[in-house]
């Protein structure tokens, strides 16, 4: 791809010779197309070209997963460390300075062919690995489902019984060398040993108790533990089958899983802490609200303990929004819950984002009267908030006015009428003048 016929002309006829298949385009455009349908195996690209330039038609075709892994060399009159490090950075993988030597574009051109041939046989051989590495992942899971793997620690274990028929301990029949090695033996000499004699902590974690109910009862042990011994730590899972007056135990090293699992709960915890917070204000967000209020009226009603809501609003917030931008905005409301927080300080209480610039606190088992002694707390605590709007305007206060509603849960009543009175409850604060407390008695919703 070059604007000089003469250049396009020398570099087919040297490479045509050369027994290569060669498309020539004069303008970027049509070098994009060409690649975009034939998907050469390798493009030489001149920089200086009319309307796209040599650098915005390589960081295209580099952007686009079907010309993406073409190989581009430039060839351009340009020869500063500047424009090459740029041709470079715009994924250029080799350069060549006009006027250019036709064995040194061949050997480039062939260079970057034989790079890219090997890394397809590469990317093939890895393909065949992996194909053959989950054949053989398969077949070795086949065969530990029918042979209890040797990978895994395998011991066949014979009770020895006193005079009254109870178990005491159990002989060594066999053991592989996991197994062997775990007992700080070897499995030649393992055979006819005691077990409690070599591994005294399996009375210790209770696995010999184990033992004995699969010799006594016939049932499968499968249990998973956290093992510490001289050669072993780790997360093992046991599992025990009956044989004749004795047990197969196999361990198998599950530590690995373990790990992912507990990795995978953390991560779930995490996961699910931040589904229910607001993202601006970090308190409970309205789904999470909404799945509280509904978990404790449910508990308030089986138990017949009182619940109180308290709906609050940030006082004119939208004059206060308009005024001083979003910006100062959000910081008003991350301040409001930041005070609401950490006022709200019983394990069961719940502060949460409502909506907009209104907050909600569920109060589980706390009845009319403590209900308003926290609203106003909350009412003056708010008050001590003081914003510095950026511009150079005046410290501005906050206040919040709110609404309180308080009753024992009925069968007759959802948790929507606890909300509605206290809606009605902050409506009137806000008719008297704001920056109040106001309660409002729960009624039938019928």
């Amino acid at each position: 791809m070059d604007d000089t016929p003469a250049n396009l002309t020398l570099l087919r006829q040297m490479l045509s010779a050369r027994g290569y298949s060669v498309q020539v385009c004069r303008t970027g455009e049509l070098a994009i197309k060409s690649a975009t349908l034939m998907q050469p195996d390798l493009i030489l690209l001149d920089i200086k070209m009319p309307e796209l330039d040599g650098y915005a038609v390589c960081r295209w075709l580099k952007k686009h997963p079907e010309t993406a892994e073409i190989p581009v060399i430039f060839i351009s009159v340009l020869e500063t460390t500047e424009e090459k490090v740029a041709a470079f950075q715009v994924g250029g993988a080799d350069y060549v300075t006009k006027p250019f030597q036709a064995e040194e574009v061949i050997a480039r051109v062939e260079h970057q062919l034989i790079v890219r041939r090997q890394k397809a046989q590469l990317e093939l051989e890895i393909r065949e690995r992996q194909a053959t590495e989950a054949r053989l992942q398969k077949s070795r899971s086949l065969l530990a489902s029918v042979l209890n793997s040797t990978l895994d620690s395998v011991s066949a274990l014979q009770a020895i019984r006193d005079e009254d028929g109870r178990i005491l301990d159990f002989e060594w029949l066999l053991a592989n060398a996991v197994a062997a090695n775990a007992a700080h033996t070897n499995s030649d000499t393992i055979t006819g040993q005691r077990l409690l004699d070599l591994m005294p902590e399996y009375a210790i974690i209770g696995l010999f108790d184990d033992l004995v109910r699969v010799v006594e009862s016939g049932k499968i042990l499968n249990r998973e533990l956290c093992y510490e011994s001289d050669t072993l730590c780790g997360w093992f899972q046991a599992i025990a089958i009956k044989l004749d007056d004795g047990v197969t135990l196999t361990f198998r090293d599950i530590t690995a899983r373990k790990q992912m699992e507990l990795a995978l709960k953390a991560s779930n915890v995490e996961l699910q802490q931040q589904a229910n917070l607001d993202g601006l204000t970090q308190v409970a967000n309205r789904r999470r609200f909404d799945d509280y209020l509904s978990e404790t009226w449910a508990y308030c009603l089986k138990h017949k303990r009182p619940l109180s809501l308290i709906l609050g609003d940030v006082d004119r917030f939208k004059d206060f929004n308009d005024t001083y931008g979003h910006q100062t905005g959000d910081v008003c409301l991350q301040k409001v819950a930041q005070t609401l927080r950490g006022l709200v300080q019983y394990p069961d209480d719940l502060v949460a984002r409502y909506g907009g610039e209104e907050f909600a606190i569920i109060l589980p088992q706390t009845e009319a009267a403590g209900a308003i002694r926290v609203a106003r707390r909350l009412r003056d605590a708010i008050r001590q908030i003081i914003l510095y709007p950026e511009g150079g305007a005046e410290p501005t206060s906050v206040t919040i006015s709110l609404g309180v509603s308080s009753l024992t849960p009925i069968s007759t009543l959802n948790p929507a009428a606890l909300i509605e009175a206290a809606d009605r409850a902050l409506y009137r604060a806000k008719s008297e003048g704001r920056d109040r407390a106001c309660w409002q008695l729960v009624r039938s919703l019928d």
